[in-house]
C-alpha cells in the first residue's frame, strides 16, 4: 500500500481534561515561568494536545512502516481561547494531504481541539517527512553525558518593547530533559532519545523536540504580554537540529502593531552558532 492512502482517515475526539498537574509537569519540562501558569496552560501546551491525536495516526498499522524516518517539518497554530487548567476538552486528528517525493512522504495533519461543549479552543497543522530507514553519510556524533546542558533561562515578565527587538532568552537541554519532555508533552518519537533511531532518521544522534524549541520562543513572545492567550496565531518551521547539551539562543522582533494597539506581529528565531533552528511569525495580543 501507498501511505496516501490514510488521507482523510480521522484520530478521535479523544476526551480529556487540561490537568493542573500536568500542565505543571509541562511547564517544569519547558523551562518556563511556573508562577505566572497557575490558571491557564502556556500557548506552547498546544504541542501536548496535537500529540494526544499525532500518536494514534503514528501508530496505525497503514502508517508504522514509513515511521523509519520521521522529521517535524513545519507546524501552524490557531488559539481560539485561553487553555483554562481544569477544563474538559475533546482533540480530534485528521490527515489532510500525503505527497510523496523520491521515496518520502510530507504528511500534512491537522489537530482540532474544542471545549467538550464544542466551543473552539485551538487549531493546530503540522508537517511530518516520513519513509522507511536508510543507511545515510551523517556522521555518528556521541552523546553527551545525560545530564549535561548549558544555561536554561525561565522567562520573567517584560516591558512591552514596542516596535524592535524582543529581549532575548538562553536555552539548553539535557537528555533527560528530553526524556522530561517527552512525559510531558506526549511525543514520544524516538530520534529524542535512542542513538540508533537517530542515527537511521539520518541524524548524528539524537537532537532536541522542535516542539521543545517552539516552547522556548513562545515564552520569549509570551512575556511581554499579561494576558492568559498572549497568543493567537504561530506559523512555524523546523530548519536544523540541535543536539541535546548544546547551547541556543532565543531572539524575536516586533515588527508592526495594529493600529488600535490590540495586537502585534511578532517574529522570533532559535539559533545555535550562528545557525537558524526554528523560525517563528506569531500575532501576539496586547489588550482585552
Amino acid at each position: 500500500m501507498s501511505l496516501e492512502e490514510v488521507v482523510g482517515a480521522r484520530y478521535g475526539p479523544y476526551r480529556l481534561r487540561i490537568s493542573p498537574e500536568k500542565v505543571a509537569e509541562y511547564v517544569d519540562a519547558t523551562g518556563d515561568e511556573s508562577d505566572r501558569w497557575l490558571r491557564h496552560a502556556p500557548p506552547s501546551y498546544a504541542g501536548a494536545l496535537l500529540f494526544v491525536a499525532a500518536p494514534h495516526f503514528l501508530e496505525d498499522a497503514r502508517v508504522r512502516p514509513y515511521t523509519g524516518v520521521l522529521v517535524h517539518v513545519d507546524q501552524t497554530f490557531t488559539w481560539h481561547a485561553p487553555l483554562a487548567l481544569g477544563a474538559e476538552i475533546l482533540v480530534t486528528g485528521t490527515v489532510d494531504k500525503v505527497r510523496e517525493r523520491a521515496g518520502r512522504y510530507f504528511v500534512s495533519f491537522a489537530a482540532e481541539v474544542t471545549e467538550a461543549s464544542g466551543d473552539p479552543l485551538l487549531n493546530a497543522g503540522a508537517t511530518f517527512l516520513m519513509g522507511e530507514a536508510a543507511e545515510l553519510e551523517t556522521p555518528d556524533e556521541p552523546e553527551p553525558a545525560v545530564w549535561r546542558r548549558e544555561l536554561n533561562e525561565i522567562p520573567s515578565p517584560k516591558p512591552w518593547p514596542g516596535v524592535g527587538p524582543l529581549p532575548g532568552l538562553t536555552k539548553s537541554a539535557s537528555r533527560i530533559d528530553l526524556v522530561k519532555y517527552a512525559a510531558a508533552s506526549g511525543d514520544y518519537n524516538p530520534v529524542h532519545f535512542d542513538h540508533e533511531a537517530a542515527r537511521g532518521a539520518g541524524l548524528p544522534g539524537i537532537v532536541v523536540h522542535g516542539l521543545l524549541m517552539t516552547a522556548w520562543g513562545l515564552q520569549a513572545v509570551a512575556a511581554v504580554s499579561g494576558r492568559p492567550d498572549p497568543v493567537a496565531h504561530a506559523k512555524l518551521r523546523f530548519r536544523n537540529p540541535l543536539r541535546p547539551a548544546a547551547q541556543a539562543m532565543v531572539s524575536g522582533d516586533v515588527r508592526d502593531i495594529a493600529e488600535d494597539a490590540a495586537d502585534a506581529q511578532v517574529s522570533f528565531t532559535v539559533s545555535a552558532d550562528d545557525q537558524q533552528l526554528v523560525a517563528g511569525n506569531c500575532v501576539v495580543r496586547l489588550t482585552g
